[in-house]
């Protein structure tokens, strides 16, 4: 739950159309969010951390506190004047969708070279957790209202729409959910830089490897192991000798070969259908080591691509 969601506040419903920049209706803005951040910003723990652990809301309250530091707004109770998570991210999140920064970082994610060789149907993935939690945002942006509703009220609206909504709004439902105020603290670390150690090379090229060593052991289990269980089979079981029944099961095993493949690419090629945290609620650096080394073996192809989304309406608008 969002530590100073308030149940017996009134809902206040707005527009779900418009877009604004700040939360006018709380006079918070993004500015004053990421003036606050600099002032707390050094006895953080480092994004990947914060995912991890998802430190609750009264822990980075009484850390704060202990270093005799001012309390951002959105860590304060409502009696203190406080402003709920999920609005000061979507305050956040908009303040950048206005400026551009959201469709500048979307273009960043995007390889020309993995779309044209997948004739558009692939993208490359998002492994930077900022860059996820964007990408999931940009995906509901159509439906965030311009004024203060309760996180309830926010889902309801993203799905009246038919869009997916993001880990980070309080799903009950989704059980791969993580709190708004650690979204807005990784996304105000990854404005100040902080976020560069999680594409480290050497980590980089390390997951690759483990990736791809992942996807080929894979496609020799599952491909050629089923049309070679076919071919040595038939000679254990004497169905085929050198000279007998050759042709027969070479065609049977190339036939369960092609039919192998069939179902390892049905089962492992991204679809646009795919939920967004196949390899963890914020990408795989939301998971510790020894779980994300097991969600990169499970999903090894989503860890390099993932299936091109169509732009919402208003993203289209905005860059025309």
């Amino acid at each position: 739950m969002d530590s100073n969601f308030d149940p017996e506040t009134p809902s206040a419903i707005g527009r779900t159309s418009s877009i604004s920049a700040t939360l006018v209706s709380a006079k918070y803005e993004a500015a004053a969010i990421r003036a606050e951040f600099k002032t707390y910003k050094s006895i953080l723990p480092t994004p990947d951390q914060l995912l991890q652990k998802q430190h609750s809301y009264q822990m980075l309250r009484q850390e704060i506190l202990k270093n005799n530091l001012e309390l951002p707004r959105f860590l304060k109770y409502k009696n203190e004047g406080g402003i709920k998570p999920h609005h000061a991210l979507c305050c956040l999140l908009l303040s950048e969708y206005e400026d551009g920064t959201l469709n500048e970082q979307a273009k960043k994610s995007d390889s020309c070279l993995v779309r044209t060789l997948s004739f558009g149907y692939f993208n490359r993935q998002l492994n930077n957790p900022a860059s996820f939690i964007r990408d999931q945002f940009s995906c509901a942006v159509d439906a965030i209202p311009a004024d203060v509703v309760k996180p309830g009220v926010l889902r309801k609206k993203i799905r009246d729409k038919g869009l997916p909504v993001p880990n980070y709004f309080l799903d009950p439902e989704d059980e791969k959910q993580f709190p708004p105020h650690i979204a807005l603290l990784v996304i105000l670390q990854d404005s100040e830089g902080e976020l560069k150690h999680l594409d480290n090379f050497f980590y980089r090229v390390g997951f690759s490897l483990f990736a791809a060593i992942a996807l080929a052991l894979r496609i020799v289990l599952e491909v050629i192991g089923a049309a070679g269980a076919i071919w040595g089979g038939a000679e254990v079981v004497k169905l085929r000798t050198a000279t007998r029944n050759v042709e027969l099961f070479r065609w049977l095993s190339l036939g369960v070969g092609g039919l192998s493949l069939l179902r390892f690419v049905i089962l492992n090629v991204p679809l646009k259908e795919d939920a967004g945290d196949i390899l963890g609620p914020a990408g795989p650096w939301s998971l510790r080591l020894p779980v994300r080394m097991r969600a990169v073996t499970d999903h090894p192809f989503h860890y390099f691509v993932r299936a091109t989304r169509s732009p919402s309406p208003s993203t289209i608008k905005k860059e025309e």
